[in-house]
C-alpha cells in the first residue's frame, strides 16, 4: 500500500495555525463591518423618522397646492412624495419613484430598506394630516453613512488586514516552534534512552500542561519498563541459581557413582536416591516456570466462563489434605451457594498453593488453617489463614514476585522455590481479581482473594 505523503509537522502546525488565525481575523472584520452596517441603517431610519415628525409639523397649516411647499420641505439628499387615494399631490422631481409603489393600505410609521439600482435607500411610509385632511407621505433617503465610511476607511481596512496577516504568520511560526520545541524535549530524551539505557527521564515543568501530562505518562511507562527489566534480570538470576543447585548435586553424585558406586552398593543407592530427588526438584521448577509463562500469555474472556459453585471445590481440597495430614486442624466458614466465574482447575490450583504454603511455613506443633468463603459488596472473598511463622511487614509487598523466598534458610529443606504465590497471583489477575496478604510475624498469615 502506497504511503500518503504528508507535510512536516512544523509546516502542518504553521499552516493550520495561520489558517485559524486568518479565519478569526476575517470573521472578526466581517462582524465589525456588518455591525457598522446595521448601526448606520438604524441610525438613518431614526433620522428619517425625525424628518417625518419635522415635516408633519411644517405641513400642518400649509396649502398643499401651493408651490411654497418646496420652501418648507426641500432637501437635496431626500425625496418626498405626498398622495391621497392613489393620486400624487406632490413629489420631489426624481425618477426614483418609478421603482417605489404607492401604498394602498393603512400604514403605521413603517420604515424599510430598499435596493434601487444597486444602491441602498431608507423608505418611510406614513399617514400625514394637512389642514385637517388625511394624506399619505413617502420619504426616501439614500443610505450614505456606511458607504462613506467604507470609502473613507477602505485603505485603512486593507492596511490593517495586511498587518493582521503578517502578525498571523509570525504568531503561527512562533507557536509552531514552541510546540515543536516541547516535542523535541521528549524526542531527545527517547534518543538518550536508546543510546544510554532506560534510566533517563523527561524533565517535568511547573506548568503542568498537556505536554507535562504526556511526559508524566511517558516517565511512568519507563519506570514500569525499568521495573520489568529489573524483575526479569532478577528472575533470570534467581532461576539460574535455583537450577544450578540441583544440577550441581546431580553432577557431583553421578561422578561419585562413576568412580566408586560400582563397588559400593550402599553409596550407589544413596546417590541414586539423591539424584532422583534432585531430578524431581528440577522437574518441579521447570513445570512451575512453564505454568507461569503460560498464565502470563493466557487471555481469559469472562463472558465465556460459566460460574461455578465454590463450596464443593473447597470441601474436596480440604478432605484430601485431611487424609494425608492428621495433625492439621481445618476450620471452614462458607456462605452456601456462592458462585464465581473461574475454571475449576484454576480454583483448585490456587487453593492448593495457599494450603501448601500454610503447611510449609508453619513452625507450630498444631497447624491450624481457617478457610472462609463470603460475599462482600458483590465480590466473592476467599480467605486462607494459618497460625504459622508469618511474614515480616517489609517483605509482604514482594512475596508475590517470582522466585522470592522470605525465609532463605528454609527454601531447600521444604523444597519451596518461591513460585507458588506468583502462579496464584497470575491466575487471579487473569480473572480480574486481586490477592491481599495480611501477616503478623510469629502469629499468622492470611491470604485473601477478591473476585
Amino acid at each position: 500500500m502506497k504511503r500518503k505523503k504528508r507535510l512536516p509537522i512544523f509546516l502542518e502546525l504553521t499552516i493550520g495555525s495561520l489558517a485559524i488565525i486568518v479565519a478569526i481575523l476575517v470573521i472578526y472584520t466581517g462582524i465589525q463591518i456588518v455591525s457598522i452596517n446595521f448601526f448606520s441603517i438604524d441610525y438613518q431610519k431614526e433620522q428619517v423618522r425625525n424628518r417625518y415628525e419635522e415635516i408633519k409639523y411644517l405641513l400642518s397649516n400649509i396649502n398643499i397646492e401651493g408651490k411654497e411647499i418646496d420652501e418648507f420641505i426641500g432637501n437635496e439628499d431626500e425625496f418626498i412624495r405626498i398622495y391621497k387615494d392613489g393620486y400624487v399631490e406632490y413629489a420631489t422631481d426624481s425618477n426614483i419613484w418609478d421603482k417605489i409603489q404607492l401604498s394602498d393600505e393603512s400604514v403605521n410609521l413603517r420604515t424599510k430598506v430598499k435596493y434601487i439600482r444597486f444602491e441602498k435607500y431608507i423608505v418611510l411610509d406614513e399617514v400625514i394630516s394637512i389642514k385637517g385632511e388625511e394624506h399619505k407621505i413617502q420619504i426616501v433617503k439614500g443610505e450614505n453613512i456606511f458607504h462613506e465610511f467604507i470609502e473613507s476607511y477602505f485603505e485603512t481596512f486593507i492596511f490593517a488586514l495586511f498587518i493582521g496577516l503578517v502578525l498571523s504568520v509570525i504568531g503561527a511560526i512562533y507557536l509552531s516552534k514552541r510546540f515543536i520545541l516541547r516535542l523535541k524535549v521528549l524526542s531527545n530524551t527517547m534518543t538518550e534512552i536508546k543510546k544510554n539505557g532506560i534510566t533517563q527521564r523527561v524533565e517535568i515543568s511547573e506548568s503542568n500542561d498537556e505536554f507535562d501530562k504526556v511526559n508524566i505518562v511517558f516517565n511512568s511507562m519507563m519506570d514500569d519498563l525499568q521495573e520489568s527489566f529489573d524483575n526479569q534480570s532478577r528472575f533470570v538470576s534467581d532461576a539460574s541459581h535455583e537450577l544450578r543447585t540441583p544440577l550441581t548435586a546431580l553432577l557431583g553424585h553421578l561422578k561419585m557413582i562413576k568412580r566408586w558406586g560400582k563397588n559400593d552398593k550402599e553409596r550407589l543407592e544413596k546417590s541414586l536416591d539423591i539424584c532422583i530427588d534432585e531430578t524431581e526438584r528440577l522437574s518441579k521448577i521447570v513445570s512451575d516456570l512453564l505454568i507461569i509463562s503460560r498464565n502470563e500469555k493466557e487471555v481469559i474472556n469472562l463472558d465465556e466462563i460459566e460460574p461455578i459453585n465454590v463450596e464443593p471445590v473447597i470441601l474436596y481440597i480440604v478432605e484430601n489434605y485431611k487424609i494425608l495430614n492428621n495433625n492439621i486442624k481445618f476450620e471452614i466458614i462458607i456462605d452456601s451457594n456462592l458462585k464465581v466465574k473461574i475454571m475449576k482447575d484454576h480454583l483448585k490450583q490456587i487453593l492448593i498453593i495457599f494450603i501448601d504454603n500454610a503447611i510449609k511455613y508453619n513452625n507450630k506443633e498444631n497447624i491450624e488453617i481457617n478457610i472462609k468463603l463470603t460475599e462482600v459488596n458483590n465480590k466473592i472473598i476467599i480467605s486462607v489463614k494459618d497460625n504459622g511463622m508469618g511474614i515480616p511487614k517489609e517483605e509482604i509487598p514482594y512475596v508475590l514476585n517470582r522466585l522470592y523466598k522470605v525465609d532463605k534458610s528454609r527454601c531447600n529443606t521444604n523444597k519451596s522455590f518461591g513460585l507458588g504465590l506468583s502462579i496464584a497471583d497470575r491466575i487471579v489477575n487473569n480473572y480480574k481479581g486481586k490477592i491481599i496478604i495480611l501477616s503478623e510475624l510469629g502469629e499468622f498469615t492470611e491470604i485473601i482473594v477478591e473476585m
